[in-house]
């Protein structure tokens, strides 16, 4: 039953995980985080994106990814 439960929650947040990012399109906040790939580099990119927009960190990933 424990298996069944897991199996069923993984497979939801793998579905979540194919739809894509609905973030707003603030053309501001892209150039700063484009500024911020240039200067201090991908890792603290994606943590500034995280902090700013409480995304998960797959989701900043791609983010940060969907923008070099």
């Amino acid at each position: 039953m424990i298996i069944y439960g897991q199996t069923k929650r993984i497979n939801r947040l793998a579905e979540r995980n194919k739809q894509p990012l609905h973030l707003e399109n603030d053309e501001e906040f892209m150039q700063l985080v484009k500024e911020k790939i240039a200067t201090v580099g991908d890792v603290k990119a994606v943590k500034y994106v995280r902090m700013e927009k409480g995304l998960s960190l797959i989701d900043a990933k791609k983010y940060v990814d969907s923008l070099k």
